[in-house]
């Protein structure tokens, strides 16, 4: 199985959507997503794609309450909050342990427990890959394009690989 991570959205569906259609191209129909929607109307676009959404908030998601109210009406997305992977919350995707937060001091913290075998997150805006132990410690890079070149990664759980993909 492969599924997707992205981040950062910061309200650019035109790039969310490049990112969905390369999705579809691929057959990856879930996406672990790692923070910053910003604004509502972000989660219809997400909602409306029919994949499988597994998210927690950022710390642009300003407006939380309608965020969570949009997200309940698409059954595809599960919201999770602030992060995804204590010991009674962890995301299992095909057999991989899998711990999501915004924030890379908090991703640290959980790569550090041994408890997954990836640890997701966003915030700096930047890709980055390092094995920590047995744990692929990773941020897909922004969706947005602010800071850096657009980019999400793609997880093969078959053989534990992962790569970044680039948007234009």
């Amino acid at each position: 199985m492969e599924f997707a991570i992205i981040s950062d959205i910061h309200d650019r569906v035109d790039r969310l959507n490049q990112c969905l259609n390369i999705l579809t191209e691929r057959g990856i129909d879930t996406i672990v997503f790692c923070g910053d929607f910003c604004s509502p109307f972000v989660i219809k676009v997400l909602g409306e794609s029919g994949k499988t959404i597994h998210a927690v908030f950022g710390n642009n998601d300003g407006d939380r309450f309608h965020i969570l109210n949009q997200a309940q009406n698409y059954p595809n997305i599960r919201l999770y909050g602030e992060y995804i992977g204590d010991t009674d919350n962890i995301l299992t995707l095909d057999g991989v342990k899998i711990g999501v937060t915004h924030y890379p001091f908090y991703a640290q913290t959980m790569v550090k427990t041994g408890w997954y075998d990836a640890v997701f997150f966003g915030h700096t805006h930047k890709q980055h890959k390092q094995k920590y132990g047995k744990a692929l410690f990773m941020n897909p890079g922004e969706i947005a394009g602010v800071l850096n070149n657009p980019s999400f990664a793609i997880y093969d759980t078959v053989y534990q690989t992962s790569e970044f993909i680039e948007l234009e």
